[in-house]
């Protein structure tokens, strides 16, 4: 079994080849774990290639690690398989991890999984628009107020008071 860990601008790729045994899974997530300690990337991406299936994954430890990556707030991990077979087994962990309430899925190709990452990039600039507009609406309406009151003060102030 080989991986490599690198941090990306937006996500953590890490990308593991020849693993055999779930013993060999968990050994690589503990990895991906402490390299996630240092960057916190709320996108994890777990390329496997050349890999065994995996279907018994009820190993205790297992689910832990990505709990511990999902730590990072709204976290979302995405695994890729190179076979058929592997997907599966992906699609299966990641129906488990989901019962757990973690945000993990299963892709059969990188630009699903990087069409997933531009899907919450684009969530996150609709929302930043609004927020951004939302904010230029307040000033300005702030500055409203305060013309009309300056306005309402020069008014009161140009009206010839008569007894």
């Amino acid at each position: 079994m080989k991986y490599k860990i690198s941090a990306k601008s937006d996500h953590l790729l890490a990308q593991l080849f020849g693993r055999e045994t779930a013993e060999e899974m968990q050994e690589f997530l503990r990895a991906v774990v402490l390299e996630n300690k240092s960057y916190r990337r709320p996108f994890i991406f777990l390329d496997v290639r050349g890999s065994r299936p995996l279907f018994n994954v009820e190993r205790p430890g297992l689910f832990d690690c990505f709990k511990e990556l999902s730590s990072v707030p709204s976290c979302k991990i995405a695994l890729l398989g190179d076979t058929g077979e592997l997907c599966i087994s992906h699609e299966y962990l990641s129906l488990l991890a989901q019962q757990q309430g973690l945000n993990v899925r299963s892709f059969r190709s990188k630009a699903a999984v990087f069409g997933w990452l531009n899907e919450r990039r684009q969530r996150q600039d609709r929302r930043l628009r609004q927020e951004r507009r939302q904010q230029q609406e307040r000033r300005q309406q702030q500055m409203r107020r305060g013309r009309a009151r300056r306005d309402g003060v020069e008014n009161r102030r140009s009206v010839p008071v008569t007894h």
